[in-house]
Formats: C-alpha cells, sequence, structure tokens
C-alpha cells in the first residue's frame, strides 16, 4: 500500500509542476516539450506500478518499448503544429 501512495504523490506532484508551467508563461516551445516530459513520466509511472509491469521480466517490458517509441514519435509530429497555433493566437 506505501509504494501506490508513493507513486499517487509522484503523479501528484508532477501534475502541479505541469499546471504551474502554464501560471509562469513558459515560451510555448520549451512549455510543450517540458509538458511532453512530464506526461510521459507520469504514464511511465502509471504503467509500471499500477498495471504491474515493474514486476514482470524485462524481456516483457523490452517488448513494449518499441510501441512506446513509436507512440512518442507520433507525438512529436503535432509539435510543429502547436507552435504555428501560438503564432495565430489574438494579442
Amino acid at each position: 500500500m506505501k509504494k501506490y501512495l508513493l507513486v499517487w504523490a509522484l503523479l501528484l506532484v508532477l501534475t502541479a509542476v505541469e499546471v504551474a508551467l502554464a501560471y509562469l508563461h513558459t515560451p510555448l516551445a520549451i512549455m510543450l516539450a517540458l509538458l511532453l516530459g512530464l506526461s510521459f513520466a507520469k504514464a511511465g509511472s502509471i504503467v509500471a506500478w499500477f498495471m504491474h509491469l515493474a514486476e514482470e521480466h524485462r524481456t516483457l517490458a523490452w517488448t513494449l518499448m518499441p510501441a512506446f517509441f513509436f507512440i512518442a514519435l507520433l507525438l512529436l509530429g503535432f509539435l510543429p503544429d502547436a507552435v504555428r497555433t501560438g503564432e495565430a493566437l489574438p494579442r
């Protein structure tokens, strides 16, 4: 039970950092890169602990790595659109 509370606290802190980035008026490209990184960290924590992947054999984790990198590349494909929409916002 203690393990789950620690993971919950980690997810809570990472979410607080994500919210704080919006209030700090971070430049858009930096904020999006940080949000992507934090989201991957949160997703990794959820997969590792709540889906019990951390306790599985390492071969299972290695079979999931190509899918993780493929999804990451797909998400990075949206980054130029996000930067472009920031320029289209009214000032």
